[in-house]
C-alpha cells in the first residue's frame, strides 16, 4: 500500500515538472521566440502566418439623367501583381516570375508599358516579394486579365480587383456639373470634382473589413480566424439633366464655334417654374475618363463673373413697371445722354456734362417711345430710364432682390458674386445696359426666372433626388425653391409681351432667333471683355436670353460666346436657332408642327395603377377607357411594371408602356416615334438605343419583330425637320443696338 503512495506521488511530481518545463518553453517561445530543445529561432515561422485586413470598398453610388438612363457608375477593374521571391509555390508550379525578360516582352503587348520600363520594375529589387507595375498597370479590362493569364509560358503573374469610374456620356454630359471621382492610392473612389466632389461622402458609401490569417505566400489558412463586415453601397444620385437636350446643347457649342468662329461658348437650359436644370455647358470642355483632356478647370456658368451687355436691360424695365412709373408709350430722346449729377442721381444734360452715353455705333432714331427702346435694345432708353422713371437707390434695391452679386448657392456649384460697380455716375448708368458691373450665368438665369414666370424667382437646381437602392428609399428631394418674389406676375406679363415684341417687331434685335417650330420671347446682348485692366477691341461677347413658348413661357435658354467682334454677329444665328427648335422638339412644349395633335387632345388623367393585372384587362382599361395608345413590351400575361408610373398625369393620344417579359422583347415599328418615345421605350425595356439626329423616327437598323435584349445593338436615326436659312446673306439691320 505505502509502495502505491510512493509511486503515486512520483507520477505526480514528474507530471509537474512536464508541466512546469511547458509553461517556461511557453514563455521563452511567446517572449523570445526561441525554442528551447534546439535554440532555433522561431521568428521566421511565426512571421509566415500572419493577420490580415482588408478592406471592402464599397460600390460608388451611380448617377443618371433625368430619364433614368446611367452616366457615371463604377466598372471592375484589375491591377497587375508580379510575384518575384523564388520562395513562392503552387504546388509543383512556379508562381514568381522566373523569366524577367520574356515576361517584360509578354506584358508590353498588353500594356501601354515599353518592355524595358517592366522588365525594371521586375528586376530593380531583387528581395521584393511582389512588386506592382506602377499606374499603367492598374485598371486593367477582365478581357486583359485573362488573355494575360492565358498566356503560355509566363509565371508568377497575379490580380487584384480595382474599381474606376466610368462617365457613358463622356465630355458630352455636362462635365463641369458632375465633375470626376478618381481612385486613390489605396484604390478608393474619391469624387474630385463637380457633383461627384459634393455628394463624395453619399456616392461613397461604407467601406467593410474582412480580416483572417494567411502564410506568408499568401495562402489563407482555413480553419483559422476569418472576420467579415460587409460595406454599405453608396447612394445613387439622379440628376435633372436631360441627355437629348444637353446633346442639343452641346451641339450648338461646336456649331458655334465653327460656324461663327466662337473661341469659347457656354449655356444652359431651365424649366422655369421649377428651376431644374436641364442642361449646362462650355466649351472648351473634357472627358472625364480622360483628365488629359482637361485644359481649364473654371466652371464657366457660375465662376467667371463677366459683363453681360444688354441682356441686363430686361431689369431696368423690369423695375420702372414694378414701381408704377413705366409708360411704354411715352417718348424720349435717343440721341447721345450725356450727363451731370444731382448728388447721387445722374441727370441728363445738353450743355456742360461729364460724359455721353451712345447708342451702338452711334445710332439715333429721334424721338421714340419707351416701348422700342427695349425693341431697339437702346442704351438711351435704359439710363432714360434710370435718371427720370426710377431713380439709382431703387435699381440697386432691385439688383438686390433679383440676387445679382451674390451667390446663388445651389447643389454646390463652384461660383463666384461678380463685382458691382456703383459709385460713379457713368457706373450707374452704364449697368443698366449690362457694362461696367459683372454677374454670372448662373445669376441671370435666376434673375430672369421672375420675368419669365410670375414674378416668383426660383433658385435653379440639378440634383433631382438621392436614393438608397438597396431598399429604394428616397433620401434626398429636390425641389423648386422660391428664392424672392422681385415683381409682381402683372409685371412678368407686361415684360414678357414686351421680350415678344423684341422678337416679332421687324425691327427688333432679337428676330434673327425666330424659328416657326415655336414662338418665343427673348432680349439680345453684346459686350465688351476686360482683358489686363482695359477692354479687348478684338473680342466681344454675344449672347441671348430667350423662353418659350411666348404665350406661356416653361423653358429658358440662356447662349453666350466669345468670338471676333461683329456689328453683325446676331444674324448669324442658326447655332441657337437649331438649339431651340432642337429643344422644343425634345419637350414637346409648343411646338408648332404639332399643334394640331395637341389641340386634339381631349382630355387629361390620373394613370391608374396595372402593375400585377392581367395584360389584356389593363389594355382594355387603358386604351378603351383613357384612350391610350398602349405598347406591350415582352410576351408576358401579367403587367409587373408600367410608365408613366401610377397616379402621373397622362394625356388621352399618348403613349404608354407596359412591361410583361423581359426574356421575349420583339422590338417595335419606331417610324413616327418622338426621341422622348423612344427615351421611353428604351428606359422601361432597358434595351439600350443608339440615337441618331432629331425629329421623328424614320430608320432602325433592326426590323420590327426582332427579338432583343439588354446587350443588343440597336439604332434609330430620326428626320431633320429644321428649316435650312442661307448664313452667306448679311442682313443690315441699323436699328439694331446693343
Amino acid at each position: 500500500m505505502k509502495q502505491s503512495n510512493a509511486m503515486l506521488r512520483i507520477i505526480y511530481l514528474l507530471a509537474l515538472t512536464l508541466t512546469i518545463i511547458c509553461i517556461v518553453n511557453v514563455f521563452i517561445v511567446s517572449v523570445f521566440k526561441v525554442h528551447i530543445r534546439s535554440n532555433t529561432s522561431l521568428e521566421p515561422y511565426i512571421e509566415s502566418v500572419s493577420l490580415v485586413s482588408e478592406t471592402i470598398y464599397a460600390k460608388r453610388g451611380n448617377i443618371y439623367d433625368a430619364n433614368g438612363q446611367i452616366v457615371a457608375q463604377d466598372q471592375k477593374t484589375y491591377d497587375i501583381i508580379c510575384y518575384l521571391d523564388k520562395n513562392r509555390k503552387s504546388g509543383k508550379n512556379v508562381a514568381y516570375v522566373d523569366d524577367p525578360l520574356y515576361t517584360s516582352q509578354v506584358l508590353a503587348n498588353y500594356l501601354d508599358m515599353d518592355a524595358s520600363d517592366i522588365f525594371y520594375y521586375l528586376t530593380n529589387n531583387p528581395n521584393l516579394y511582389q512588386t506592382e507595375l506602377g499606374l499603367k498597370g492598374r485598371n486593367l479590362s477582365e478581357e486583359t486579365k485573362n488573355a494575360i493569364l492565358n498566356y503560355d509560358g509566363i509565371h508568377g503573374i497575379g490580380f487584384k480587383e480595382s474599381t474606376k469610374r466610368i462617365y457613358n456620356q463622356g465630355r458630352n454630359f455636362a462635365p463641369y456639373l458632375i465633375g470626376y471621382a478618381q481612385s486613390d492610392e489605396d484604390g478608393k473612389l474619391i469624387g474630385k470634382m463637380g457633383l461627384e466632389a459634393y455628394l463624395n461622402d453619399e456616392l461613397s458609401g461604407i467601406d467593410g473589413k474582412h480580416i483572417y490569417q494567411k502564410d506568408k505566400n499568401g495562402y489563407v489558412l482555413t480553419g483559422m480566424r476569418e472576420e467579415v463586415e460587409p460595406a454599405s453601397n453608396g447612394y445613387d444620385v439622379y440628376t435633372t439633366i436631360d441627355t437629348s437636350i444637353q446633346q442639343a446643347l452641346e451641339t450648338a457649342f461646336d456649331e458655334v464655334t465653327s460656324q461663327n468662329n466662337a473661341s469659347k461658348a457656354w449655356g444652359s437650359v431651365m424649366e422655369i417654374n421649377t428651376g431644374k436644370i436641364l442642361a449646362w455647358g462650355q466649351t472648351p470642355s473634357f472627358d472625364p475618363n480622360d483628365m488629359n483632356t482637361i485644359e481649364d478647370w473654371t466652371n464657366m456658368g457660375s465662376q467667371v463673373p463677366y459683363e453681360p451687355g444688354s441682356v441686363m436691360k430686361s431689369f431696368i424695365y423690369a423695375t420702372a413697371m414694378d414701381i408704377g412709373t413705366y409708360n411704354g408709350n411715352a417718348t424720349f430722346d435717343s440721341s447721345a445722354y450725356c450727363y451731370l449729377t444731382n448728388g447721387n442721381q445722374p441727370y441728363r444734360s445738353y450743355g456742360e456734362n461729364y460724359g455721353c452715353i451712345s447708342n451702338a455705333a452711334g445710332k439715333s432714331w429721334g424721338t421714340i417711345e419707351l416701348d422700342y427702346g427695349l425693341i431697339y435694345s437702346s442704351n438711351v432708353a435704359t439710363s432714360t430710364l434710370l435718371s427720370d422713371y426710377v431713380g439709382v437707390e431703387k435699381y440697386s434695391e432691385y439688383l438686390d432682390k433679383f440676387g445679382f452679386f451674390k451667390k446663388v448657392d445651389t447643389d454646390g456649384i463652384e461660383e463666384v458674386s461678380g463685382v458691382k460697380h456703383y459709385n460713379w455716375p457713368s457706373e450707374k448708368l452704364s449697368l443698366t445696359y449690362g457694362q461696367g458691373s459683372s454677374v454670372t450665368m448662373l445669376q441671370l438665369m435666376q434673375g430672369y426666372s421672375a420675368i419669365f414666370g410670375n414674378g416668383e424667382m426660383v433658385k435653379p437646381y440639378y440634383i433631382d433626388k438621392i436614393v438608397d437602392s438597396d431598399n429604394d428609399e428616397i433620401i434626398y428631394s429636390g425641389k423648386r425653391t422660391v428664392v424672392s418674389t422681385p415683381i409682381k406676375q402683372s409685371t412678368a406679363k407686361q415684360m414678357q409681351e414686351l421680350l415678344t415684341r423684341v422678337v416679332s417687331d421687324k425691327a427688333g434685335t432679337a428676330k434673327y432667333y425666330a424659328v416657326d417650330e415655336v414662338d418665343i420671347m427673348a432680349k439680345t446682348g453684346t459686350s465688351e471683355i476686360i482683358e489686363g485692366g482695359g477692354y479687348n477691341s478684338d473680342d466681344s461677347i454675344t449672347s441671348v436670353m430667350l423662353a418659350f413658348p411666348a404665350n406661356n413661357p416653361q423653358y429658358m435658354i440662356y447662349f453666350a460666346y466669345i468670338s471676333p467682334y461683329d456689328y453683325y454677329n446676331h444674324t448669324f444665328s442658326n447655332p441657337i436657332k437649331n438649339l431651340i427648335k432642337r429643344t422644343a422638339i425634345l419637350t414637346e412644349v409648343g411646338y408648332n408642327q404639332n399643334e394640331h395633335q395637341i389641340n386634339n387632345i381631349i382630355k387629361k388623367e390620373e394613370m391608374p395603377n396595372v402593375i400585377g393585372e392581367n395584360y389584356n384587362d389593363a389594355y382594355e382599361l387603358l386604351n378603351a377607357e383613357y384612350e391610350l395608345d398602349v405598347i406591350r413590351i415582352g410576351n408576358g400575361d401579367i403587367v409587373y411594371k408600367q410608365y408613366p408610373e401610377a397616379n402621373s398625369q397622362v394625356y388621352s393620344k399618348t403613349k404608354v408602356y407596359l412591361l410583361t417579359d423581359t426574356n421575349t422583347i420583339s422590338l417595335p415599328n419606331f417610324n413616327g416615334w418622338t426621341r422622348k418615345e423612344v427615351i421611353n421605350y428604351w428606359n422601361i425595356s432597358g434595351v439600350p438605343i443608339m440615337m441618331d439626329g432629331y425629329g421623328v423616327a424614320y430608320e432602325q437598323s433592326l426590323p420590327a419583330g426582332s427579338n432583343v435584349n439588354e446587350y443588343s445593338d440597336v439604332t434609330v436615326k430620326f428626320k431633320n425637320i429644321e428649316s435650312s436659312v442661307d448664313t452667306s446673306i448679311k442682313e443690315v439691320i441699323p436699328e439694331a443696338d446693343e
